[in-house]
């Protein structure tokens, strides 16, 4: 432990793993975060089953910290192969943060390779303060790494971000969250996520799942009827690398097109008729549920239950094939915004 903060109103968790090379660039950005706030913090850094000498140089970064200044609690462990994994990490870093705060301190969570915007988390206070319970932030890749990615990469990446971005219209246009207001990016990502000490408490913690427990959280906090919001101001730049250290990550991602012919695209992609009927679905269970408490556990379970709801994850050549269709359906929801739900789920 490298300073002692009396009563940190703010915690930013980050699992690491053989992160030599970005550590304190991450630890320099999450350090003028904190300071921005000017109420204090501590970063708990959870350095898991390295073998390099991250721990070495989070070190020689916390020497140099000011008295007064964030404190950083540094925890080297060796996890075993079970639990030695993005979800497993992310878990047990969260919940040694959490134990620095208050029920109403911010927990914050980032990953080792990304440098959050200097407002990351007075913006992230100011999307609590409005009655958020989850914030996830927007993932920018860093500049020069995206340029140097090979073009096949960063065309996919650019097709899916379409078809992400008008799946999301067509959602908001027929089921509009008054908690998550369009514009918005949409996405639940590890490198910005924060909530309040007693929403974390409330849900039981972060899903300790192999990979994609930051969407985990994110239905688990929309299941309890905490709201969920995507916010654009809270900005992190994150690495675009291929060669990753969590299997199902970002890089494995990212590297997909050049290993694999057709690779499987984002979990949450559904055809256009199948998110149509989906959205659809939640909007008037949502119209008929009305301010009751419940609406989340309901339509978790009826997206569970129904088999009319469920679709195979997409391939990229699928994902290329049907965005023409994805464009022509935003537009008629988009220019027909008082089209009943009820014909669209048919």
């Amino acid at each position: 432990m490298f300073g002692r903060p009396a009563r940190p109103r703010h915690a930013i968790a980050i699992p690491a793993r053989d992160e030599a090379a970005q550590i304190t660039g991450c630890l320099d950005a999450c350090r003028v975060a904190l300071d921005a706030t000017g109420g204090g913090g501590v970063i708990l850094l959870l350095v898991n089953n390295a073998t390099d000498d991250t721990v070495a140089r989070a070190t020689a970064w916390a020497r140099g910290l000011p008295r007064n200044g964030p404190a950083l609690d540094l925890v080297d462990v060796s996890l075993p192969p079970a639990h030695a994994h993005a979800g497993g990490a992310r878990r047990l870093a969260m919940d040694l943060a959490r134990a620095h705060l208050s029920a109403d301190g911010v927990l914050a969570t980032t990953d080792a390779d990304t440098r959050p915007a200097p407002d990351w988390l007075t913006a992230t206070r100011h999307a609590l303060d409005a009655g958020a319970a989850l914030v996830c932030g927007r993932l920018q890749f860093d500049a020069a790494e995206w340029a140097a990615l090979p073009a096949a990469v960063r065309r996919r990446a650019v097709v899916e971000g379409q078809y992400r971005r008008l799946s999301l219209r067509i959602a908001t246009a027929i089921d509009p969250d008054p908690a998550d207001p369009w514009p918005h990016h949409g996405m639940a990502c590890g490198a910005s996520l924060a909530m309040r000490g007693r929403h974390y408490d409330r849900v039981g913690g972060l899903p300790a799942v192999p990979w994609a427990e930051d969407r985990a959280l994110a239905r688990r906090m929309a299941a309890h009827d905490l709201p969920v919001r995507h916010a654009d101001r809270v900005r992190v730049i994150t690495s675009c690398r291929m060669a990753g250290r969590a299997a199902g990550g970002l890089a494995a991602t990212l590297a997909a097109p050049l290993t694999q012919p057709d690779p499987l695209s984002d979990e949450d992609f559904a055809p256009p008729a199948i998110l149509l009927r989906r959205v659809s679905m939640r909007a008037i269970l949502r119209r008929h549920w009305g301010q009751r408490p419940g609406f989340g556990a309901a339509w978790a379970a009826l997206d569970a239950a129904s088999p009319a709801l469920r679709h195979p994850r997409m391939r990229w050549s699928t994902v290329q094939a049907h965005l023409p269709q994805l464009a022509q359906f935003a537009s008629l929801v988009c220019g027909h915004s008082r089209l009943p739900a009820r014909r669209l789920a048919s």
